[in-house]
């Protein structure tokens, strides 16, 4: 009789037991108390207008909205207050993510999980009022307070002029700052904003998301990251004469998708996290650096650190600053400037531009693959334009008189854009998104841009 009793029991127990689990997975995963997580890393870009306000308290609220549509975003369910013509018959509330959205039922089914250009151009400040929109041109603006507002532009063209505001360009963007008002970075130090900053390269900032731009600021002496509200998120003091050699890489060293930057200068490499550390082994001291290059051969994370030297020496390393095993370099008469990784006909090539105008071509394991009569102009950074073959791969470089001149590996044709533009930087940029490489030259801070078929074109 008790085992009977037993069997009723267990039925019923079980139900108990599935409906508190149900529960706990509708409502106890949201109680509050857990993180809260910012709805901007999720949101997409159906929402035009994104806006955040900070209360006194320290309480954050989001709003979100399109043409009829609208969309808040609350830490604690009694802020609901604090959402402007809230409504319980109309409006629900909707645990999300640590906190709870807010909305009519027809809004709140157009939200979705798909992080688009919006979430990618979103950031903080110490400002209590910042909004995100995309303008009916398709741009993007954000306004951060009411003394800096941020641009980001579709074309080249001379950006347009704000009353009250001094204006300077920032890799895509335009950085608008109220005229009088002294900026200090939103964490830690004053921003140093100087006109002369050369962008070095990007890196992604995993711990929001955003793109940092990696900038080599002269009067500084300083190598700094630059979040996109163009306050400085690390910076790297370098000793006196010293400056970057070519750009920066973004790396990834230990597989986690938390990311480094490296950068090299006359005697050193540099590995710098997030957060302006040094990453273990680094810097590499060595004398004479002449190139640097980072490569990620097969996109596994598999990372290799190139380190040219006047002595015509060439290292390799990898991981924590260690010299890659089997690397079989033979030193040349001549140092090495330029480095980069070609792939073509399922082989890999090392493209080592020298000191003395010459091209050498190498193996993975640094031992010569092939030759090229290809002569480079070295003074500045060449650009290459892959083909199916490396015969048909072309080198873009501007010459001793300043003109853009394309030849190709093979035979040092004279092919594409040779002699069309004169130029003091030129590399390819896929501007229009279509997956082909545009021709882009600059003069003078000037750009002018080539499609795929060399023809000058306005973007």
């Amino acid at each position: 009789m008790s085992e009977l009793r037993s069997m009723k029991v267990l039925p019923i127990f079980s139900v108990l037991l599935a409906a508190g689990a149900a529960w706990f997975y509708l409502f106890g995963s949201y109680a509050e108390g857990g993180e809260v997580e910012a709805p901007t890393e999720y949101a997409s870009d159906f929402w035009d207008v994104w806006e955040r306000w900070e209360r006194e308290d320290g309480d954050v609220l989001y709003r979100f909205s399109s043409l009829d549509n609208e969309v808040f975003h609350i830490a604690n369910q009694d802020d609901v207050t604090s959402v402007v013509g809230y409504s319980g018959d109309e409006m629900e509330i909707k645990p999300y993510r640590g906190g709870y959205l807010v909305g009519t039922s027809s809004s709140l089914d157009k939200w979705i999980d798909e992080p688009g250009e919006m979430s990618k151009k979103w950031t903080i400040s110490s400002e209590k009022y910042i909004t995100l929109k995309r303008l009916s041109d398709g741009r993007f603006k954000l306004l951060s307070g009411k003394n800096k507002i941020i641009v980001w532009e579709k074309s080249f063209a001379e950006p347009e002029v704000i009353e009250g505001f001094s204006s300077y360009l920032l890799e895509d963007r335009t950085v608008y700052t109220r005229i009088g008002v002294e900026e200090f970075v939103e964490v830690i130090n004053p921003i140093s904003r100087v006109i002369e900053q050369e962008i070095l390269g990007l890196t992604r900032n995993h711990r929001n998301g955003n793109d940092m731009d990696i900038v080599w600021n002269a009067d500084l002496s300083a190598v700094q990251a630059i979040g996109l509200g163009g306050e400085v998120i690390w910076s790297t003091m370098l000793e006196n004469g010293l400056e970057p050699i070519g750009t920066s890489f973004e790396v990834d060293l230990y597989g986690n998708n938390k990311y480094q930057t490296a950068f090299a200068v006359e005697n050193a490499v540099y590995l710098v996290d997030v957060l302006g550390n040094n990453v273990s082994g680094f810097p590499y001291k060595q004398i004479g650096i002449t190139g640097f290059a980072v490569f990620d051969y097969d996109k596994n994370d598999n990372f290799r650190f190139l380190v040219a030297t006047d002595e015509g020496r060439l290292y390799n390393l990898r991981g924590e600053g260690h010299e890659t095993p089997g690397w079989n370099f033979e030193s040349l008469s001549v140092s090495i400037q330029h480095l980069f990784h070609i792939r073509a006909e399922q082989r890999d090539y090392i493209y080592a531009g020298c000191s003395d105008g010459s091209v050498v071509l190498l193996k993975r394991n640094g031992q010569r693959r092939g030759s090229t009569p290809v002569r480079v102009n070295p003074a500045f950074p060449p650009a290459i334009r892959l083909s199916n073959t490396i015969g048909k791969t072309s080198i873009l470089f501007i010459d001793e008189e300043g003109w853009v001149q394309e030849l190709t590996l093979s035979d040092a044709e004279y092919v594409g854009v040779s002699g069309m533009t004169q130029a003091d930087k030129v590399s390819l940029i896929d501007m229009d998104g279509d997956g082909l490489e545009e021709v882009v030259t600059e003069l003078n801070g000037i750009k002018t841009i080539f499609n795929s078929r060399n023809e000058k074109i306005n973007l």
